[in-house]
């Protein structure tokens, strides 16, 4: 490192750092930087200002949505924030978010496991000639109810595509279907 290298770390204040570089542009006749000199320093360097605003404007959003999470420590009670059982996004996690995919992946291996079940329930109970099939609680798990049956009330191969069609979840909603014909 030169001697001018060395006194320019230690120097100070950018106002000593620019008038040094000013300096020696001057020496050797040329502008030290590719804009030109006409432009103000501050207009040269903006990419750093430029980054401090969009990190301030990050912050200030974040703050904002902190003060909205009742699980937050800055949590405030705001009457105007308050969400209505009518909102369609009421009990719903925040869309895009790391807790709605989450539970869009909870939702595909819960329904991975009700056509595994389904399928269970038709190939060790009696099978129906529509399609349909049942069998006794204690068949499949032990217990208090073991002579209970328990039914598919559709074909296994109508509740196979019903469960495959699906993939896109809504949370909170097993599979998009008639509620009232459930299996």
């Amino acid at each position: 490192m030169g001697e001018a290298s060395v006194r320019f770390l230690r120097m100070g204040s950018l106002a000593e750092k620019k008038a040094m570089l000013d300096d020696k542009a001057a020496k050797e006749n040329r502008p030290h930087s590719p804009t030109s000199d006409s432009q103000p320093f501050e207009l040269r360097h903006s990419s750093l200002s430029e980054k401090k605003k969009m990190f301030d404007e990050s912050v200030k959003k974040h703050t904002k949505k902190m003060a909205t999470n009742p699980f937050s420590g800055n949590f405030k009670n705001q009457s105007s924030t308050r969400l209505s059982r009518d909102d369609p996004n009421y009990g719903k996690p925040v869309a895009g978010s790391k807790s709605e995919r989450r539970g869009k992946q909870a939702a595909r291996h819960i329904n991975a496991e009700v056509v595994l079940l389904c399928d269970m329930i038709y190939q060790e109970g009696q099978q129906n000639e529509d399609g349909t099939a049942a069998i006794c609680f204690g068949d499949l798990f032990q217990g208090r109810d073991d002579d209970m049956p328990i039914m598919l009330l559709k074909p296994i191969q109508e509740i196979r595509s019903e469960f495959q069609s699906d993939q896109e979840f809504e949370v909170g909603i097993c599979h998009k279907g008639d509620p009232s014909s459930q299996s």
